[in-house]
């Protein structure tokens, strides 16, 4: 029944998709949480422990489409419109909220950023972690370097697609895991792959930061191997109070020491809002 419900509602009418809600605790200012590729809204569990202490918060994490429990079409794009699209129809459903701070890790940065660029009246406050912006980098040869590795990393895997089958969904994830953790499967890979190329590899990122209009804390990791620190600034054209940027120790992961940082600006964002 659910198949013939998305082919009706979501592809005959082209209507946005609702994504599965994993996380909603708390009363108070609401934070949305969005995973990256490949991952589900459980790999928040650190973040959401830390939250938990804070009585005047309200914790909203989401599988993204694609991901988890989410619904997992296969005849979309999976871009950023999509992906962001998905959002916002999720949380214009979430009752008695109006604006949310949204937290973003890897890919979920991209679809805040989108999401804030498309529906500036639901976002207060944007925190993104690890950011893969691959536009505006400093201008060093390590980084033109790691830019082609990573393109070169990525187009190996979207050029499976043709071809797949089960023997290789299974090389491929053990591949994942190894290098940075992807839960992938059978069900998973085509999105998977499909946002690999159309919401990371052809980013939106530079037109969305020069539309934004909230407050932005950008956060990298110091030892993150899958992401180089840019500069989301350059795209304004100028030094911008709308956006600062943080380094923490880290890899690209929700580690306990990034939840811990996370979780300080989350309460600075709030305070921001009452000075």
């Amino acid at each position: 029944m659910k198949n013939i419900y998305y082919l009706i509602w979501n592809k005959w009418l082209s209507r946005p998709f609702k994504l599965k809600l994993v996380i909603d605790e708390g009363q108070g200012t609401p934070i949305v949480l969005l995973h990256g590729i490949g991952k589900t809204g459980g790999v928040w569990k650190h973040l959401i422990t830390d939250l938990k202490h804070y009585s005047t918060l309200r914790i909203l994490a989401y599988d993204l489409l694609g991901f988890g429990d989410s619904p997992k079409p296969d005849w979309i794009k999976y871009d950023v419109d999509d992906h962001a699209d998905a959002v916002i129809y999720s949380l214009d459903k979430v009752k008695g909220q109006t604006k949310f701070i949204i937290v973003g890790h890897s890919m979920g940065c991209l679809i805040a950023l989108h999401v804030a660029s498309k529906r500036p009246d639901l976002v207060k406050h944007l925190i993104l972690y690890e950011m893969p912006l691959y536009d505006g980098l400093p201008e060093k040869r390590i980084y033109r370097l790691r830019l082609k590795a990573y393109e070169k990393f990525y187009n190996w895997i979207i050029d499976y697609k043709p071809e797949f089958d089960p023997s290789n969904i299974k090389r491929a994830h053990k591949l994942a895991q190894r290098v940075v953790g992807f839960e992938v499967n059978q069900n998973t890979w085509i999105p998977f792959i499909k946002s690999l190329e159309n919401t990371i590899m052809h980013q939106t990122a530079n037109t969305d930061i020069k539309d934004l209009v909230v407050p932005m804390d950008v956060i990298y990791g110091t030892f993150d191997m899958f992401v180089i620190r840019g500069q989301p600034s350059k795209y304004i054209g100028s030094p911008s109070q709308q956006i600062n940027t943080f380094n923490v120790r880290a890899r690209h992961i929700i580690s306990v020491k990034a939840s811990h940082f996370l979780t300080k600006r989350i309460l600075g964002a709030i305070a921001l809002e009452y000075t």
